[in-house]
């Protein structure tokens, strides 16, 4: 106060600015690629993708058994495209090879590697069954196809050694090999 009665002023500070960093140089490549990746479809978009696909073969062909949309042009392309790569994939054929033996064995069979196979008819299945099956195969994702496989084994299980049938409802069979002639 003093100072100012004598005419004198106070240094006022200027007030200080933040300094912003430069804006980070991001190349086109990358931006090109966060774009890319959130334009992709998530797993739900896709499964629900393919659900609609197996639906529309459905009925595009309604006089068609199961086994017989496997034969259209638009199911069998995939299905080559998935079984090459299953030929490729040493780990998912034990999967399916471990579970056959598995529900042989639980069935009184040998189960023994090459003792045993899966018969699957699949000519009875019905809308759902057949709609799951075509997803499967429509992926062209040989873990989809084990894992559909999986599940039609696990589900036949218990008619096959509890309810003593040959062949469960979902057309599951385990048959015993016969050896090579000699």
């Amino acid at each position: 106060m003093l100072l100012t009665s004598c005419g004198k002023k106070e240094a006022v500070e200027a007030p200080t600015v933040p300094v912003s960093p430069p804006p980070a140089v991001v190349s086109d490549a990358k931006i090109e690629a966060e774009l890319a990746k959130a334009l992709e479809p998530t797993k739900a978009e896709l499964q629900d993708a393919l659900a609609d696909e197996a639906e529309s073969i459905i009925d595009k062909y309604p006089s068609k058994t199961a086994a017989d949309l496997l034969n259209v042009p638009e199911v069998n392309e995939s299905l080559k495209v998935a079984l090459t790569k299953l030929g490729q994939d040493k780990a998912l054929q034990n999967k399916i090879n471990s579970t056959v033996e598995l529900a042989a064995k639980m069935k009184g069979l040998e189960g023994t590697p090459g003792s045993v196979g899966l018969d699957l008819q699949v000519q009875d299945y019905d809308r759902p069954r057949t709609s799951r099956m075509l997803q499967a195969v429509l992926s062209e994702d040989p873990k989809r196809i084990v894992s559909f496989l999986i599940e039609e084994i696990g589900e036949a299980t218990p008619e096959l050694t509890l309810g003593g049938l040959d062949r469960a409802t979902n057309g599951v069979s385990i048959k015993e090999n016969k050896p090579p002639a000699k």
